[in-house]
Order: C-alpha cells, then sequence, then structure tokens
C-alpha cells in the first residue's frame, strides 16, 4: 500500500512534487532515473526527440511518453521539468516552462549566448521560478569545505585561480546519412539552424562540439570548476573582466566549437588562468598558499589547511549530499537551491566571453555588476545573441 497512501521511502501520490523530463537519453535518462529515488517526488511524463527514449523512460515510471515539450506542458499538471536536452535547447525549452510557472532543473551548460542566459534570469524571477543547476559538485560536502574555507581565509586574499577542464576536439562526419526512424530530427533541430543529419550530428560527445548547438567544452564541462570558482570566491564580482587568449576551431569541422584555449582573464584585481586539463579550481594566496577543489577530493599547499573549520558565515552548507532532493526540498520549501540560477549566470557568461575572446581575436571587457561589455566592437556586440530559426521564439 506504500505507493497509494506512501511509506518511508516514498510520499503519498497527493503530496508529491510532479516532475516531467526533457531529453532522456544518456544524462537525462541517469536523472529521471535519480528523481525516482527522491522521496517526495514524482515522475509523470517523459518528452524527447527519440520514440524509443521517451517510450522506454516513461514505461519505467509508469508515466506519460510525448514527442513534443509543448504538448506535454499543455496537457499534464506538473510542478517542475528536468531539461537535459541537447545544450542548444536548454533555455528556449526553460524560458517556455517558466512562463507556465513551472521550476526548472536545467542541467549544464546554460545558455547558447549572454542573451539567453540574461532572460532565462529575468523570466525566471518574474515568475518565481525555482532553479537548480546541473553542478552536482555543489552537493558534494568536500567541495563545499574546500570552497568555504577559501571563504573564509584560510589562504588569505586570493590573489590567482587557475581553472582546468577537458579538452574538446574538431572532427565528426558532415557526410548526410539517412535519419534514424525513430527521430523526429525537425524536432531535435529546433531553434538552431538547418542543417543534413549524419551519423555524429545527434550523438555525444560530438553534440557537445557543434557549434550551432553548443560552445563545446569551454562551457560544457568549464561549468563545472567555473562554478566551483564563483562558489569559492567573489573574484568575477570584485572589479572589470577582462578576457583574452587563444583556441582553436576548425569551421570546416562538424565537430567545430572552440577547443585547446588558453585563456587569461582579470577578475579586478584576480588573475584566473582558464586551460584544458583536468577539473580543478586552484585558489592562491597573495603568500603563494592554495587550496584545490576538484570532485575527487581537495588538495592544498599544506595538508593541514584542509583540517580547518570553516566560519560559519562563509558559505553555509545546506545540501543533504543528493543534489536532485535539494531541488525537490527547495520548491516544497520556498528555498533557494544549493546551485541557483544567478551563479550559473555568473559562470556560464565567463565561458561565453571566452569564446567571444577567442572568435573575434580581440580582448573583451565586461561589467559583472551591470552585465554588459564594456568598450565593445560591433564583432563583440554581434556574438551577445544568436538568430533562432523560426518559428521558434525566445
Amino acid at each position: 500500500m506504500g505507493s497509494i497512501f506512501g511509506d518511508d521511502t516514498q510520499a503519498a501520490p497527493n503530496n508529491r512534487t510532479t516532475t516531467a523530463h526533457f531529453g532522456v537519453g544518456n544524462q537525462g535518462g541517469g536523472l529521471a532515473r535519480a528523481f525516482l529515488g527522491c522521496k517526495d517526488a514524482q515522475c509523470v511524463a517523459a518528452a524527447d526527440c527519440y520514440k524509443s527514449r521517451r517510450d522506454g523512460m516513461a514505461a519505467i515510471f509508469q508515466g506519460k511518453s510525448y514527442g513534443d515539450f509543448r504538448e506535454l506542458l499543455d496537457k499534464e499538471d506538473v510542478d517542475a521539468v528536468i531539461i537535459a536536452t541537447p545544450d542548444h535547447w536548454h533555455v528556449p525549452l526553460g524560458l517556455y516552462a517558466a512562463r507556465k510557472k513551472k521550476h526548472l532543473y536545467i542541467e549544464k551548460p546554460l545558455g547558447l549566448t549572454i542573451e539567453q542566459n540574461l532572460l532565462l534570469k529575468k523570466v525566471a524571477a518574474e515568475n518565481k521560478t525555482c532553479f537548480q543547476y546541473g553542478t552536482q559538485q555543489r552537493s558534494s560536502q568536500h567541495c563545499w569545505h574546500g570552497c568555504a574555507l577559501v571563504r573564509s581565509g584560510a589562504i588569505g586574499k586570493v590573489r590567482t585561480i587557475e581553472v582546468d577542464t577537458p579538452d574538446g576536439h574538431g572532427g565528426g562526419s558532415t557526410v548526410e546519412a539517412p535519419v534514424p526512424p525513430d527521430l523526429d530530427f525537425e524536432m531535435w533541430t529546433g531553434p538552431a539552424p538547418k542543417a543534413p543529419y549524419t551519423v555524429d550530428r545527434c550523438k555525444p560527445d560530438a553534440t557537445y562540439m557543434v557549434y550551432d548547438y553548443s560552445i563545446g567544452y569551454l562551457g560544457g564541462w568549464g561549468a563545472h570548476p567555473l562554478d566551483i570558482m564563483v562558489w569559492g570566491s567573489e573574484a568575477d564580482l570584485s572589479g572589470t573582466i577582462v578576457v583574452e587568449g587563444t583556441g582553436k576551431h576548425n569551421d570546416n569541422d562538424l565537430c567545430n566549437a572552440v577547443y585547446n584555449w588558453d585563456m587569461k582573464i582579470k577578475l579586478g584585481a584576480v588573475d584566473l588562468v582558464f586551460r584544458p586539463g583536468g577539473d580543478r579550481t586552484r585558489f592562491i594566496g597573495e603568500d603563494g598558499r592554495w587550496i584545490e577543489v576538484r570532485r575527487n577530493g581537495n588538495s592544498a599547499s599544506d595538508p593541514s589547511l584542509l583540517e580547518g573549520v570553516p566560519k560559519e558565515e562563509s558559505l553555509a552548507w545546506h545540501s543533504d549530499e543528493n543534489h536532485y532532493n535539494n531541488f525537490i526540498q527547495s520548491i516544497r520549501n520556498g528555498k533557494t537551491p544549493v546551485s541557483n540560477l544567478a551563479d550559473a549566470v555568473r559562470s556560464d557568461n565567463i565561458s561565453q566571453l571566452c569564446d567571444i575572446a577567442v572568435r573575434t581575436k580581440s580582448v573583451v571587457k565586461w561589467d559583472p555588476i551591470k552585465m554588459e561589455l564594456i568598450d565593445s566592437t560591433a564583432e563583440q556586440r554581434k556574438m551577445l545573441s544568436r538568430p533562432i530559426r523560426a518559428p521558434w521564439t525566445l
């Protein structure tokens, strides 16, 4: 009777937060299963451009299957949507859902452009949308501990931050191929430019490297260690952000997003070095002491630094180490989730500024408070937004 009346592992159906899942492939399928494990959540519907995926996932949680997210949101009474689509759909779908008063969990990265990031922040605020970003490291206590120590002054004033993240690549087939019978390729393409189907176009990890759909791992992987940078300091709010650097992008390849980048960034008086590598964020103080935060553990110039106790007011720990349950409970309690939208915009904007700097081969200046370019060129301003293919709009 637990499924009807609730028990210790799951609340009664009429007392659960209902979720709909958009994009239920590799990452999205994992997310749907994670939310199935949340006592106070009930997964009720799945939408995906692949029929086999949506039908299979809907069957797992005995919900409904949709090929069009608009139909789902028009028919289903859901509290929250979980978005794990290809990157180019993150913000357009999120905006549509937020305007229907739905709460949002969006996988990283955020938008395709700074315009999309700022618009989502505005629309979510207008509609009182609870938002959780898919930067799950914020629900790891050791990541919190490292960031809280830095904020507590364990290494003194932060002077330099080093951020590494896995690199992208070029390549990918550009040869037109038959569309798989269970894929609605027109819907998959959505607001992106129309292009022929190829065997790589709709598959990870090539999908993350096609510039029509993504800015590559500058944002797709960069979101994790850049988010830790934001969580562990206020450096990106301390003064003008100045971005310059180099990178490769092969415009004749299918995978034509920037890779092999080398970015040198000023965050006010703080130096940020952003390069391909592992997945780490190292905070370096003015006397050379440092603390490094990674998803697989922390390290420090002196291991005893990690034994410190953060000041209570430095950075609150309010996650139960379940990123998905944190979102559900935040909806139910009217609280802000651990990976909030304001911070998501801050970190994703840095990825976007890096892409602008590489592609325009220029120095890009950004006011992090007004969130606008400073002394910009026409070429830089053009890259703040992208055309949206009709009939889709933001």
